[in-house]
């Protein structure tokens, strides 16, 4: 998608448009409903592919002779690169287009997982998971890119609920599965098989794409850049704000482990299965997410969700029994669906002359702001204890909120939004 890049200057936090694109009227629903079931499936294997590898690491470290620290690489090796080529997609898709990036980025992530679990290099596994974090790092946000494109806004949310639930669905099941495939099988038949789910979701999009009619041609002018993009004050304030949500929430949810191990002396299963519960919360929370939207509105839910995230951390900090830090678990996952989906959804139509870049941007942030948000809680946890962060965080989490929400109801209050046109209901 190529567009002029000189139009007027996005407001502090980008509202509704007033129509949706030529692109979004002309698409047949049921063409429409399969891809992005196509994209929901994509999104489900690459999420899958990164939570199943966690409970093969003493699996791996026994076969190959090595230590769980060196192993740990396996984990490291992907998530860095996926973080890092986020801010390469866009552009790419921009160019490009979105569905023809999505497809070739998934095949080349089908072929290296597959090939993972060939061979007794380990450097060779390490190289793969780079491979593979890199090219599956381009399907979440240029699946909301392609959603911002073709379905109107006052759908949009109820839409991207579909990604939002592959995604914590994956995350509910794939430690799970992958721990249960590799004892009864063996940890190298895991990565085949998602290299094989992912090689026919691949193929899906290949054949998919080629039937959806042509976008409508660019007008004349130089390409928006991610510098243009950077320039719209409502990018800048959504890039801020999934930041410091990235930094609060998701960068201390990993850390409830060692306050269940610390505190109640659960052992790494048990643990593994408290925290599962926010997966699964996710995933109840982005079925509910349509009828949530049409009931409540995205200024409710991004209070209901903040509220939720904060309730929750305070609830993990003063716990006297382990199964409220699951009750904060659950709390938080839903929270984090309700509070983040509405940020996902401005940022479609933050900077529409580049939405693929807009929307990378987005989920770099959201990247940076929990690797950060992981090396702070680490830092204060040892200094400060467990009850302590996680008390301040849900304060935080609560001002965060409030901050967030009145920028919301300022913006609407300065410019209202036109009701967007009737559209299929795609979720």
């Amino acid at each position: 998608m190529t567009q002029t890049c000189n139009a007027p200057a996005t407001p502090a936090v980008p509202a509704a448009p007033a129509a949706p694109s030529p692109a979004a009227s002309d698409r047949s629903d049921p063409a429409l409903r399969a891809l992005l079931l196509s994209l929901g499936v994509a999104v489900f294997i690459v999420n899958l592919d990164s939570r199943a590898v966690a409970p093969l690491l003493p699996a791996i470290a026994s076969e190959l002779g090595l230590s769980i620290g060196r192993v740990g690489l396996l984990v490291s090796s992907y998530l860095l690169p996926y973080g890092l080529f986020q801010l390469a997609y866009g552009p790419l898709a921009d160019r490009y287009g979105k569905l023809r990036v999505s497809a070739h980025a998934l095949l080349i992530f089908s072929v290296g997982t597959a090939l993972c679990g060939v061979g007794s290099s380990f450097t060779a596994m390490v190289a793969f998971r780079v491979l593979t974090g890199a090219t599956g790092a381009a399907l979440f946000p240029l699946a909301l890119a392609f959603i911002g494109d073709t379905v109107p806004y006052a759908r949009r949310q109820a839409t991207i609920a579909l990604l939002m639930a592959s995604a914590g669905a994956a995350q509910a099941f794939g430690a799970g599965a992958g721990g249960l495939l590799a004892a009864v099988v063996s940890w190298r038949t895991v990565f085949p098989v998602i290299g094989a789910l992912g090689g026919a979701a691949a193929l899906a999009l290949f054949l998919l794409q080629r039937r959806q009619p042509p976008a409508p041609a660019a007008p004349p002018g130089r390409r928006a850049s991610a510098l243009d993009a950077l320039r719209a004050p409502g990018l800048r304030t959504l890039l801020v704000l999934v930041s410091v949500e990235g930094l609060l929430y998701i960068g201390g949810l990993s850390f409830l482990s060692g306050l269940l191990e610390t505190r109640f002396g659960l052992g790494v299963l048990a643990s593994g299965l408290v925290l599962s519960l926010s997966g699964v919360a996710q995933l109840a929370g982005a079925r509910m997410l349509p009828l949530l939207v049409r009931r409540a509105g995205e200024g409710a839910l991004l209070v209901s969700g903040g509220s939720l995230m904060a309730g929750g951390y305070l609830l993990a900090a003063l716990a006297p029994v382990w199964a409220l830090v699951g009750a904060a678990c659950l709390m938080t996952g839903l929270g984090f669906t309700l509070c983040h989906s509405t940020l996902q959804t401005r940022a479609t139509e933050a900077f529409p002359q580049a939405r693929g870049t807009a929307v990378s941007l987005f989920a770099f942030s959201l990247f940076a702001g929990s690797g950060a948000g992981a090396l702070l809680y680490a830092g204060a946890i040892d200094r400060f204890g467990y009850a302590a962060v996680f008390g301040a965080a849900g304060a935080l989490l609560g001002a965060y909120t409030a901050v967030t929400a009145r920028a919301l109801r300022r913006r609407v209050a300065a410019a209202p939004a036109p009701a967007a046109p009737a559209a299929p209901d795609l979720a």
